[in-house]
């Protein structure tokens, strides 16, 4: 071979290893680097096009503007007009601290990279135009919404929450959670600003960043004892059935007796329409030892949606009975106390879910899916989880939700002219609460319209509000309902 061929071979050869090599160290050994740069090249151009916006209806909640900073590495901030109302469903999106609730979960429609946005994108590419996110909007009614938060910070818990449904479709209509919080600091493109946002968020008594709704749960109370009727009525009564009463119970294998909240039930039997509309702890207590398994609880839970987390599409954890194995543990369970924990969002689906005839759909929050322009691409999807209860189960639910109502602990939550049912439930702080806490409040109910068709159900809850504290979460209940009902 000719020396200089060799001579070439050989360079091109320790070119080509120096080459291997190189490769190598950059995406095995250095690839976390060069991550970072693509990541950073990634998130300055998200921020060179306006994200898309979320809506409540025609009410903006969420919105992309033009950067007031000059210097700004990012053409474009993240603004959120209506602050503390809307704070728990927007969520932030940050380009340091990254994105959260609504904003996490729709990143795809907002950021225009959805495959519902092919043609547009096909079109950018051609045309070199920036590529416009699109538009999420809500099932949300903003008025809903705010008369939720305002009536909640009213009352001056320390938390609370509200969940609105209308039960025929799953839509939510007002996910109110207080202490609210306004993402827009959090959003900032300014790093300091937007840590020193969070963290004063994350350290505000009562922490604004939790949504009260769907990701944390609270003991139910007597509003639990719409699980235990439930389960009762399934086995073939009804709601004139005798039950067993009295104002004490001591269950199986503990000195610990069970009363109620004054001396409403001395009879020792009644039927259950009057024991469930005046709330008698000694009568659900004694059915869960003497008439229902732990199955039979387990069982009516689960098809309401305990033990089951949903997408709306925000994440909500699931509710939970706890241990139930032991007869005393189940004494207690069956008035919402003992480890039942349940979201403000599944009480609302519990009530939704028997004004409905039984059936729980879905709760969901998204309307539709709209380009830069309006032009819808999706519409939100109705879907049933099938049949909690039966229809002739649901019929006298709601014989003993309107006795309630009518003439027992939740009179607050009647309305003129209008078929109202619901229960109001009292809890106690669970173990390693803060100090001596006050006890919770909490209604869950459902309302008729002029036709008899179920048109909302609503679940209220108020953290630590003390004395006829259930009485406010009804009245506050019934306000909404009416909202609803009028149409404002």
């Amino acid at each position: 071979m000719n020396p200089a061929l060799r001579r070439t071979g050989v360079i091109a050869l320790i070119l080509l290893g120096a080459l291997l090599v190189q490769v190598t160290w950059v995406q095995f050994i250095h690839h976390d680097r060069y991550d970072e740069f693509d990541d950073a090249r990634t998130l300055f151009a998200e921020y060179e096009v306006p994200r898309g916006s979320i809506l409540a209806g025609d009410t903006v909640i969420a919105q992309s503007l033009p950067s007031e900073d000059d210097d700004s590495a990012y053409a474009y901030y993240r603004d959120y007009p209506e602050g503390d109302y809307f704070g728990n469903i927007t969520g932030f999106k940050s380009p340091h601290r990254g994105s959260s609730a609504m904003e996490a979960a729709q990143n795809e429609v907002l950021n225009g990279s959805s495959s519902l946005f092919f043609l547009d994108e096909l079109g950018s590419s051609i045309t070199g135009e920036d590529r416009v996110g699109g538009n999420v909007v809500l099932t949300i009614d903003p008025e809903l919404q705010k008369a939720a938060y305002d009536a909640i910070a009213e009352t001056g818990v320390p938390e609370g929450g509200a969940v609105v449904l209308d039960p025929r479709t799953g839509q939510i209509l007002a996910e109110a959670s207080y202490p609210g919080w306004n993402p827009t600091e959090v959003s900032s493109n300014n790093y300091e600003t937007s840590t020193e946002a969070w963290e004063a968020v994350i350290n505000a008594p009562g922490n604004p960043g939790s949504d009260r709704t769907r990701s944390d749960w609270y003991p139910p109370g007597s509003t639990f004892k719409t699980i235990v009727a439930s389960a009762f009525l399934e086995q073939g009564h009804d709601a004139d059935t005798m039950v067993p009463a009295g104002n004490s119970y001591t269950a199986p294998d503990t000195d610990h007796t069970i009363t109620n909240a004054g001396d409403q039930c001395p009879a020792e039997e009644m039927t259950l329409r009057e024991a469930y509309a005046l709330s008698c702890n000694t009568t659900f207590a004694r059915l869960c030892v003497e008439e229902l398994s732990e199955e039979d609880i387990l069982d009516t839970a689960a098809a309401y949606g305990f033990e089951e987390a949903f997408t709306t599409p925000l994440e909500t954890i699931a509710s939970t009975t706890g241990d139930i194995s032991e007869e005393a543990f189940r004494a207690q369970a069956c008035i919402g106390q003992q480890e039942v924990r349940e979201t403000i969002v599944q009480n609302a689906m519990i009530a939704a879910a028997i004004a409905n005839g039984g059936e729980v759909m879905a709760p969901q929050m998204i309307a539709e899916i709209t380009d830069s322009e309006g032009t819808t691409l999706k519409r939100g999807e109705e879907d049933s989880l099938g049949e909690a209860v039966s229809s002739s189960t649901a019929e006298e639910m709601r014989k003993l939700m309107e006795a309630v109502v009518q003439e027992g602990t939740g009179e607050s939550a009647q309305i003129d002219g209008i078929t109202v049912g619901g229960k109001t439930g009292t809890a106690e702080h669970s173990a390693g609460a803060h100090g001596d806490e006050a006890n919770h409040g909490w209604f869950h109910g459902w309302a008729m319209n002029e036709d008899g068709e179920p048109a909302v159900a609503v679940a209220v809850y108020l953290g630590a509000y003390g004395p006829d504290g259930s009485h406010k979460a009804a009245e506050i209940a019934g306000d909404l309902m009416e909202q609803v009902l009028s149409g404002d």
